[in-house]
């Protein structure tokens, strides 16, 4: 049996989990109705949804795919980055409107400007691109306590330790524990990973050693070596794109941020959060870009494992093997658990948003529209234990983090965003344009990636075998087609969307 006190890495994560279910349950006390557990009594000041924010948004994806990107291609990773930026931009405009607008969920929001059926359609989309991102939450957090153990633990194992503990800390409290608890792991990220990359720069010979080495291997070229991040033969700045775009796409649409402005205490406070987000984000995936590049430094050194050696989806252990081989043992400490913050914060969150749609947006709809909040809020824990079940027998269907990312925020961002965006920003937007933009989105999405061979795309357009394009691009189209060719909406349909002012 693997002693726990033997190795100061697992210690490390044992000490961080058993604290986070300790917040659960002391958070827990405090849920007295379904707004407390889906919206945290819509009190939060604006600090404290800064650090949920970025908690939430920062995860496996970034701390895998992000460093192994940043490995592979040095600053030029950042690309895949840019989407999430431009996205965060976007929604700052137009925080006010989505906080004064005072609901639960996305599709909430679909139900009040577009009808049921547009809202179903909605939920189900969440579902399905939420239960994808839960899944690599854990497989990330498998991946972690394996390598920390060097296999003691095995991935699986793993795996099943994550889930547990995400899951558990979830069904305590929602959104209550999750938000406070998310401050901490926003600190603990933002330690963690500006003291490692300053400690590995300094160990690799300094920034002019590391922008030297990174030259000699075309990494600080506009493109990197994005060109080899695909099989399709597109060139780099195509392939680039397809990630930025979905990226971009799924925070724009991103149920998680949704939930947590309607949780905001008003709209100036969702507002001035917004504006501290996008600050952080930047800062923290470039921080773990350069740390997958620096990587790459001390790996041509001999310092650490040559990951490289291993195979493009090995430069995803990066970080992990980083803290393992080269870190001192407090900052190795404090680097796994900086990784299993991310990881368990964004798999609760990404866990609670598909629970409360299916709670609010089918049982409360149409199974029991009269339930007590006591009701509510135990479906509510009820449907938590069963997709993070759902959530866990989907982990082996991707080969790596970077694949499912790519994925779910695919078939998410095509399908929901553009209608969600035109609920508040686009007057002539009908319920069957967005009827018609998410089955688009959904359906190309699943053919591109699931029912289309290699062989059935040979000598395709490049921009045509990346789904990111035509999935995107149809669903915009087909939600401005559509709208224009039927009747506009009532004036009650879009006004309640532009409450700019405070109520």
């Amino acid at each position: 049996m693997f002693d726990i006190f033997s190795n100061p890495f697992v210690l490390s994560i044992g000490l961080y989990l058993t604290a986070l279910v300790g917040v659960g349950v002391y958070k827990a006390r405090s849920v007295k109705d379904s707004d407390d557990f889906m919206v945290a009594g819509r009190s939060l000041p604006w600090y404290i949804l800064v650090g949920t924010l970025l908690a939430t948004w920062i995860g496996s994806g970034s701390m895998f795919a992000g460093a192994g990107l940043g490995f592979r291609n040095g600053p030029s990773a950042l690309w895949s980055n840019l989407g999430a930026w431009m996205g965060i931009v976007m929604v700052f405009f137009i925080a006010k409107r989505i906080r004064n607008f005072g609901k639960v969920t996305v599709p909430d929001i679909f139900e009040a400007r577009y009808g049921k059926t547009a809202a179903t359609l909605a939920t189900i989309t969440t579902v399905i691109a939420y239960l994808t991102i839960v899944s690599y939450q854990f497989k990330g957090g498998g991946r972690v306590l394996s390598i920390v153990t060097e296999g003691e633990i095995t991935a699986q194992t793993g795996i099943i330790i994550t889930a547990v503990f995400a899951i558990l800390y979830t069904v305590l409290a929602g959104m209550l524990s999750v938000v406070y608890t998310d401050v901490v792991n926003g600190v603990l990220m933002s330690i963690g990973c500006v003291a490692t990359l300053c400690y590995l720069v300094w160990t690799v010979g300094g920034v002019d050693e590391v922008v030297a080495t990174a030259q000699a291997a075309g990494k600080l070229d506009l493109f990197g070596h994005w060109a080899n991040e695909s099989g399709s033969g597109a060139s780099g700045p195509i392939i680039a794109l397809s990630i930025a775009v979905p990226t971009m796409l799924l925070l724009l649409g991103d149920a998680n941020m949704y939930q947590r402005i309607f949780s905001a205490k008003d709209g100036g406070s969702a507002r001035k959060a917004i504006l501290f987000w996008v600050v952080g984000v930047a800062v923290l995936e470039s921080c773990i870009s350069f740390l997958g590049l620096a990587g790459s430094v001390a790996a041509e050194k001999g310092l650490i494992t040559d990951l490289a050696a291993q195979g493009k989806d090995a430069t995803e252990f990066i970080i992990p093997t980083l803290a393992l081989e080269l870190m001192p043992t407090f900052l190795g400490m404090v680097l796994v658990a900086t990784m299993m913050a991310v990881i368990v914060s964004t798999a609760d969150s990404f866990l609670l948003i598909p629970a409360t749609n299916l709670t609010r947006d089918v049982y409360q709809r149409y199974i029991d529209k009269d339930a007590s909040e006591k009701r509510v809020v135990f479906i509510s824990r009820v449907l938590v234990l069963v997709l993070g079940g759902v959530a866990y027998l989907l982990v082996d269907q991707f080969p790596t983090v970077l694949a499912a990312a790519y994925t779910a925020y695919l078939i998410y961002g095509a399908s929901i965003t553009p209608s969600l965006l035109a609920a508040f920003l686009w007057k002539r937007a009908t319920r069957q344009g967005a009827v018609a933009s998410i089955l688009a989105g959904a359906v190309v999405t699943l053919i591109w990636k699931f029912g289309l061979s290699d062989a059935t795309m040979a000598g395709w357009n490049p921009i045509l075998k990346e789904a990111t394009f035509p999935a995107a691009g149809l669903s915009v189209l087909t939600l401005v087609l559509v709208s224009l060719a039927t009747p506009a909406p009532p004036k009650e349909a879009w006004s309640q969307f532009e409450q700019d002012r405070e109520a």
